[in-house]
C-alpha cells in the first residue's frame, strides 16, 4: 500500500493541522512571521532586529552592561560584543564606566540612537499594527497583559512586564 499524497493547501481548506490546537507553536508561528515582516521593514533603513532590539532596551535608561544585554535579550555574549562595538562605532551608543563597578561598563543611548531608534521603532510599530489589524484594539491590548503576564516571572529582575 502507497502513502497516501498529502492535500495539496488550496484543496485542503478545512485540514485540521493538529498543531493548531497547540498554543506555544502558535505563539512561535505568530513571532516568527510578525519578526520576518519587522525585519524586512527594518532592512530598508539598513538595520537588523538584533540592532533595534539592543536599541529599545536602552532606551528605558537602566544601567545595563553587555552582559545584561547578552542575557535579556538572549544573545551569544561574543554576538553581543560584536553588536555593541558596531553601534558605538556608528554613534548610536557609548560606553560609561560603571560607577559601582570600575570593570563594567554601562552602555547609553546617545542623540543619534535615539533617532534611529525612533524610525526603527515607527517601522516595527507599523509592522505590528497590520500584523495585528485582525484582532479588535481590546484583543491586542489583552494579548500583551496575558503575555506580560507569563514572562513577567522570566526575566531577569530589571524588567517588569506591565
Amino acid at each position: 500500500m502507497s502513502p497516501r499524497p498529502s492535500p495539496a493547501r488550496q484543496d485542503a481548506p478545512g485540514l485540521d493541522f493538529p498543531l493548531v490546537h497547540r498554543t506555544g507553536y502558535l505563539l512561535h508561528k505568530a513571532g516568527t512571521l510578525l519578526m520576518q515582516e519587522a525585519d524586512r521593514a527594518l532592512e530598508q533603513q539598513g538595520l537588523r532586529m538584533r540592532y533595534f532590539y539592543v536599541l529599545a532596551a536602552l532606551e528605558g535608561g537602566h544601567d545595563l552592561s553587555q552582559q545584561d544585554l547578552s542575557r535579556l535579550l538572549n544573545l551569544d555574549p561574543t554576538t553581543m560584543v560584536a553588536l555593541v562595538d558596531e553601534l558605538e562605532g556608528n554613534g548610536h551608543l557609548e560606553r560609561r564606566r560603571n560607577p559601582a563597578d570600575r570593570r563594567r561598563y554601562i552602555l547609553r543611548l546617545t542623540d543619534g540612537g535615539r533617532a534611529v531608534l525612533a524610525a526603527a521603532g515607527a517601522a516595527v510599530d507599523a509592522v505590528e499594527r497590520e500584523f495585528l489589524a485582525g484582532a479588535p484594539e481590546e484583543d491586542r491590548e489583552q494579548l500583551r497583559l496575558i503575555l506580560g503576564r507569563l514572562l513577567a516571572g522570566q526575566w531577569p529582575r530589571v524588567i517588569a512586564c506591565e
